[in-house]
């Protein structure tokens, strides 16, 4: 399952990645912050959808990533 940046308010569209919270490889379960963000007016932590592995990091702290674009996966076998 990807994991995406979610909508953040009405007049954001984009945020940066500041840093991972888990590795590729670690287990994650669903509510969990896995990811730090930041937009002009906030820092959030984006939460794991789902039980399961982050098996990839599509981002890189420093990037500009855009509402509903893929961040990682987690496999949720």
């Amino acid at each position: 399952m990807d994991v995406t940046l979610p909508k953040l308010g009405n007049d954001v569209r984009e945020a940066e990645i500041d840093s991972w919270l888990v590795a590729a490889g670690d287990r994650v379960t669903s509510g969990m912050a896995i990811l730090q963000v930041t937009t002009p007016k906030l820092v959030m932590e984006i939460e794991a959808p789902c039980d399961g592995v982050l098996a990839e990091c599509l981002v890189e702290p420093g990037d500009i990533v855009e509402v509903g674009q893929a961040l990682g996966r987690i496999d949720a076998a």
